[in-house]
């Protein structure tokens, strides 16, 4: 048993390890730095893709322009940064929150649920509620079955 445990102990500490030795910061190098920039900035021609994966020649030129940026020692916000003051935000596949961007998600959220408020309400107003009979409302039905049934005793008894 004690084996077992130490087994697993061991296990343990190796999986632990692992986790922080890869979650421990470490230094990225120039063409990680070139590629993760490249990634994260918009093809002008292809519109759709990643500067990084577009065949297109400006897609390339904006790469060299990346890779000279960062041979020349600059932090990958100041690239991103003299893209943007070219490009405008367009350029970064992930443009920054904005209070613009934080009504674009908002707007369908409200409309969703003042659409399902008026679907409730419609709802509401097309099942009526089983409210019980008042008293005064049996009684009057009770007379009225009362009257039926003696109509309907004699033509029974001369139907035989």
């Amino acid at each position: 048993m004690t084996r077992e445990r130490a087994v697993i102990l061991v296990a343990l500490l190796a999986i632990f390890g692992a986790v922080a030795w890869s979650a421990w910061p470490h230094e990225t190098t120039a063409a990680e730095r070139v590629d993760r920039i490249t990634s994260e900035l918009r093809c002008v021609t292809c519109q759709g893709l990643s500067v990084k994966d577009s065949p297109a020649a400006s897609a390339r030129q904006m790469r060299d322009l990346v890779v000279q940026r960062v041979a020349e020692g600059r932090t990958d916000d100041e690239i991103r940064g003299e893209f943007r003051a070219s490009y405008g935000d367009w350029v970064l596949l992930s443009p920054p929150a904005s209070s613009w961007t934080g009504l674009i998600w908002l707007v369908p959220v409200v409309a969703l649920a003042a659409g399902l408020a008026v679907v409730v309400r419609r709802m509401r107003a097309i099942v009526p509620s089983a409210a019980a009979p008042s008293t005064r409302e049996l009684a009057a039905l009770r007379e009225r079955v009362a009257r039926e049934e003696a109509l309907d005793l004699p033509q029974a008894d001369g139907a035989e």
